[in-house]
């Protein structure tokens, strides 16, 4: 660990190393889903409860989604799985982290703390069996190529995914908390990324840990060390806190910006990996994402195609 990111955990964040890092202080907060309806349904595969979408009946490229510590129905998230499933993709989101006191039983209550404890809860040992029944139901629909997208803690199970499946063919991970690894279940950060195989994009927020930076320890363990580092890219956003992308507040013109821009780039890099590569390009893939509707009390945003 690098000595700013050491200071960092002391000082900004207000607590003892390794005790309560995961959303580093400023995050943007639990938000409900509101008033949006999923397009997509829930079924149980190898006893594991999975929320699955798709528009069309035999989607070429797929998706597994892995949601952060609020669930797999807080925020948008429901909403940007439904945004690429209007894309092309066969999207996938088990249950990952069962807690009644969560949204719709899943993750943190809305006005939950999270806590390093509660997090031990879910060590990959745990996360593997409902990762691989969320693979292996979409791997019975016969995709041609698949991702995986995580989350702040999502990161975590995504990138464990990859370095023992190599059928994942690409992952992007938005504001990242795959530092957990270490701080919350003993093993070393930087190793696991070194094991993902395949090209990663980790788009990290400006208050993220700043072993996420550039120029950073797991940047560049995932540049320089991955099998596939030299298709692999780190985008910062600077001007974000770390939950925008499906937290945020849409309400606030920068903040619906970079929302914007984050999925595009989400998109355009999932294109490059697996509908290109794959040359699986679906008829209704389109490379930007659409405009975003009000937050309050009506709907979280969808691409609009």
């Amino acid at each position: 660990m690098d000595h700013r990111t050491a200071v960092m955990m002391h000082g900004y964040y207000g607590v003892p190393m390794k005790k309560n890092i995961c959303c580093p202080v400023g995050s943007f907060p639990y938000m409900s889903p509101g008033k949006y309806k999923p397009k997509g349904t829930v079924l149980t595969h190898n006893s594991v409860e999975l929320y699955t979408v798709a528009n069309s009946v035999q989607p070429k490229c797929a998706l597994l989604v892995c949601p952060d510590v609020w669930g797999w129905n807080g925020g948008r998230i429901r909403a940007i799985a439904d945004g690429l499933a209007e894309q092309g993709y066969l999207v996938c989101m088990p249950k990952l982290l069962a807690d009644a006191a969560g949204t719709d039983g899943d993750g943190l209550a809305p006005d939950g703390a999270f806590s390093m404890e509660w997090i031990k809860q879910f060590p990959w040992s745990t996360q593997k069996a409902k990762m691989e029944a969320a693979l292996d139901w979409v791997k019975s629909r016969e995709p041609k190529m698949i991702g995986v997208l995580g989350f702040c803690y999502g990161g975590h199970p995504a990138c464990k995914l990859s370095a023992e499946h190599p059928e994942i063919s690409c992952g992007v991970v938005l504001h990242p908390s795959i530092h957990l690894e270490e701080f919350a279940f003993g093993g070393k950060t930087a190793s696991l990324l070194q094991s993902v195989q395949c090209p990663f994009m980790l788009c990290p927020a400006g208050n993220d840990l700043p072993l996420y930076d550039e120029e950073g320890e797991l940047c560049k363990a995932l540049l320089h060390g991955s099998k596939c580092g030299a298709e692999c890219k780190i985008e910062t956003y600077h001007d974000m806190k770390h939950g925008w992308s499906c937290r945020g507040d849409l309400t606030d013109a920068m903040t619906n910006a970079q929302v914007k821009k984050v999925i595009n780039h989400t998109i355009a890099y999932f294109a490059e990996h697996l509908i290109v590569k794959g040359g699986c390009l679906p008829p209704t893939y389109k490379r930007t994402y659409g405009a975003l509707p009000e937050q309050n009390g009506v709907a979280p945003p969808v691409p609009v195609l």
